[in-house]
């Protein structure tokens, strides 16, 4: 890719920016992800950004404010609703390597694409579920699930399949533009913390909305 150690620098400048350190295998490892979206994106709408710095920040690096907003537990089992091009689960997974990551995708082709990101990237302990939410929350086998993320998504038309799938004291993170209203939260979730971020550059502002089950 061209101009790829200026990126691979950039990516790592910009991580650092959120208090986050990433290593030059990881580094690659985006600069990798980021070719391949670019490429897929020729054919498949993954996002609708086509500069390279502007997908690392506003996609990549935006993806990461939640390891800044809340702790992911060791190995904990991660759920992306709504992945699309992978953020942000992928991301996520890439400076995180311990998580395991499902990723829920119901438009067919993107799955394609997010399946060979895992192959491409050699991810360990990534999955892909080729459906919605509430298809995933029907299935009679799955993972208890510690944190859900929800970036592409809006809370309310999904809040009601989550509950079922997370464990006692499971979390779900939400990438917001603004802060979360009361009423939107719902019975089975209290608010544990908001946190307001200015990605780098200017590129705009990101709430990550964190919320617990109640144990009814």
């Amino acid at each position: 890719m061209e101009h790829e150690p200026e990126l691979c620098e950039f990516t790592i400048n910009s991580v650092r920016e959120l208090g986050l350190t990433i290593g030059d295998h990881q580094a690659e490892q985006f600069m990798r992800y980021l070719a391949h979206l670019i490429e897929w994106n020729k054919t498949i709408n993954l996002t609708a950004i086509i500069d390279p710095k502007e997908i690392i920040i506003k996609h990549f690096v935006d993806s990461l404010t939640a390891l800044v907003a809340t702790s992911f537990p060791q190995n904990g089992v991660v759920l992306d609703v709504g992945a699309g091009g992978g953020f942000p689960g992928i991301p996520l997974k890439i400076v995180r390597s311990d998580i395991r990551l499902v990723l829920i995708e119901p438009v067919r082709k993107k799955c394609s694409f997010l399946n060979s990101v895992i192959g491409l990237l050699k991810l360990q302990d990534v999955s892909t579920f080729d459906g919605t939410i509430e298809q995933y929350a029907k299935r009679p086998i799955r993972h208890a699930i510690d944190i859900v993320v929800v970036r592409a998504l809006k809370y309310e038309e999904i809040r009601n399949h989550i509950s079922a799938l997370l464990t006692s004291k499971g979390k779900i993170v939400l990438y917001r533009t603004e802060a979360i209203k009361k009423q939107e939260i719902g019975e089975e979730f209290h608010l544990v913390s908001e946190t307001a971020f200015i990605l780098p550059q200017g590129s705009g502002n990101r709430v990550v909305t964190v919320m617990e089950r109640k144990n009814l």
